[in-house]
């Protein structure tokens, strides 16, 4: 790997790691996700995260909402509910799609929300590839969203 490679993978995981943190009071997930966005948008160095950080309580209620409702479903159907594979799959692609959606959209901040744009497949993917690596590796919550605000980046157009 390059230096540079190296360089944006560390300055994701630190990302991820402001984003855990800012994210706590669940209400603040959206603009911290979004802050997450603008520096490695930018190539900002991580440290000017905390100075981006501009709490937005209402799409970060809707946000928090919205998240916990997508994991509550997820976890109810994959483990609690006996439901048959093809509801369970259709289920994990329904609320990737919606966590896909509401990622893009907490990149380009509230008023991309007022626009309605088809999820990316591979954003799509990258929520279920960090699913399944937090429910097998609890520990890495601490540092995924760096990488999901990364993957959110890389697939806007623009």
């Amino acid at each position: 790997m390059t230096r540079e490679r190296l360089e944006v993978l560390a300055d994701a995981l630190l990302v991820g790691l402001f984003v855990f943190v800012a994210s706590l009071p669940l209400v603040t997930a959206f603009s911290a996700f979004g802050a997450g966005c603008a520096v490695l948008r930018g190539g900002l160095p991580a440290g000017r995260f905390w100075s981006l950080l501009r709490v937005q309580w209402v799409p970060g209620v809707v946000f928090a909402v919205l998240w916990a409702v997508l994991v509550v479903d997820v976890i109810l159907v994959v483990t609690v509910l006996p439901a048959p594979l093809p509801v369970r799959l259709a289920v994990v692609a329904g609320s990737a799609a919606i966590g896909a959606w509401s990622l893009s959209h907490a990149c380009l901040g509230w008023r991309g929300g007022l626009i309605f744009e088809a999820p990316e497949p591979m954003l799509m993917a990258a929520l279920v590839v960090a699913g399944v690596l937090v429910w097998a590796l609890p520990p890495l919550a601490l540092v995924i969203a760096g990488p999901l605000a990364l993957a959110a980046e890389s697939t806007r157009e623009g």
